[in-house]
């Protein structure tokens, strides 16, 4: 019945793996995108300069951090989840 239980998590470990390596474009990503939105509207409007560069430059990194927050937030209840179940599989 072990080895059963083992096979059962070996996928859930990988999957965690994978998601930890989407974790660094969940927050370049928003960046990147809002820099290069910005530029493309400054090239459009004559006399903006670099106003709308940095203004999605902000956004971006506002979304790539919240992007962050929701992940260790999410992370941090699948933890206390396990431990729920590993604490009361010792109790039964």
């Amino acid at each position: 019945m072990k080895s059963i239980e083992k096979r059962s998590v070996i996928p859930k470990k990988n999957a965690r793996g994978i998601s930890l390596t989407t974790l660094g474009w969940d927050l370049a990503l928003p960046i990147f995108g809002g820099v290069l939105l910005g530029y493309q509207i400054d090239n459009k409007i004559i006399g903006s300069g670099y106003l709308f560069t940095f203004l999605f430059l902000i956004i971006g990194v506002i979304v790539g951090y919240y992007n962050l927050y929701k992940f260790i937030h999410l992370e941090l209840l699948r933890t206390k989840l396990s431990n729920r179940k590993l604490h009361n599989q010792e109790d039964a």
